[in-house]
């Protein structure tokens, strides 16, 4: 690694309030798997008589495992984690301190995840990645769905064909389910693919019918009842500019839909950032409250 690389790791570190030593020791076990704590204390330069009193304030903070064996070794997470979670615990009214931090940390791992730096246990990139056919999407998104704490806005493209797709997401939903079960807030805002152009009543009358059919799915199909649970759903007539969903009001998932099978999505950018999700969510907000509709 770079005398710069460690230089840069080492002041996004300490802004998030780790002590000289605690910082030592998450960079002498990056590299590595689990060491006992007599090769880390050689390794860190911390004093063997306050090592295990710095694994304990490092394990509280959830930075770092540890291999119950004889004698005790230890193992860091990888360092895009430990930046999300530092970050993540920041206090909320830091606003732009924290989105300074998560710029930060995403162009650090843009550089450290071609280097030994990340575990081989963490593939996945936290602060950027672009996903590409539906298994890889789905398997994103359930698992951010899984780590919400607070609030998941939706959108979606809405047509007779998306109700036939709909029953391949029942693990999607399932995770949607329990995500609301712990108290988080979700919301879909549907899009109809019309353009600008003034819609017939007929057509809006086919377009409302194909948005009951959409209801009495998450019902019946799915246990989902807009009624019943912190869950709102609503549609706009008109194409959106773009589909985009957006978790715990940081991370923005930017759709690109499937030209060939217009219910589909063919690949998926998401991006920690939440300036940006500041914005669009402001947005989604105002479009779900003076242009959605409901049954």
């Amino acid at each position: 690694m770079s005398n710069n690389l460690n230089e840069e790791i080492n002041e996004l570190l300490r802004k998030l309030n780790l002590s000289n030593y605690e910082v030592n020791i998450l960079l002498a076990l990056s590299t590595v798997n689990f060491l006992p704590a007599r090769i880390v204390s050689k390794k860190s330069g911390v004093p063997s008589g306050r090592i295990y009193e710095i694994f304990d304030a490092l394990n509280e903070k959830g930075l770092i495992e540890i291999q119950e064996s004889r004698p005790k070794k230890f193992r860091v997470i990888p360092l895009n984690q430990i930046f999300n979670k530092l970050i993540s615990n920041k206090d909320k009214g830091f606003q732009n301190e924290i989105t300074f931090l998560f710029n930060q940390a995403r162009n650090l791992e843009s550089k450290l995840y071609d280097t030994n730096l990340f575990q081989p246990q963490e593939s996945s990139k936290i602060f950027w990645r672009t996903a590409f056919g539906s298994r890889s999407i789905f398997s994103m998104y359930i698992n951010y769905i899984n780590e919400s704490q607070d609030e998941i806005l939706f959108t979606g493209f809405l047509n007779e064909n998306t109700l036939k797709v709909l029953p391949l997401g029942r693990k999607f939903y399932k995770s949607i389910i329990l995500a609301i079960n712990r108290g988080v807030n979700v919301k879909f805002l549907w899009s109809f693919d019309h353009d600008e152009r003034i819609l017939s009543e007929e057509q809006k009358k086919e377009d409302l019918n194909v948005f009951s059919q959409l209801i009495t799915m998450y019902k019946e199909r799915f246990n989902m009842n807009p009624e019943k649970m912190n869950f709102e759903v609503k549609f706009v007539f008109k194409k959106m500019a773009s589909y985009f969903d957006i978790i715990d009001k940081k991370r923005i998932l930017l759709k690109l839909q499937d030209l060939l099978n217009s219910p589909l999505i063919y690949a998926c950018i998401n991006v920690l950032d939440p300036n940006l999700a500041n914005i669009l969510r402001k947005n989604y907000l105002d479009l779900l409250l003076y242009h959605g509709q409901s049954l």
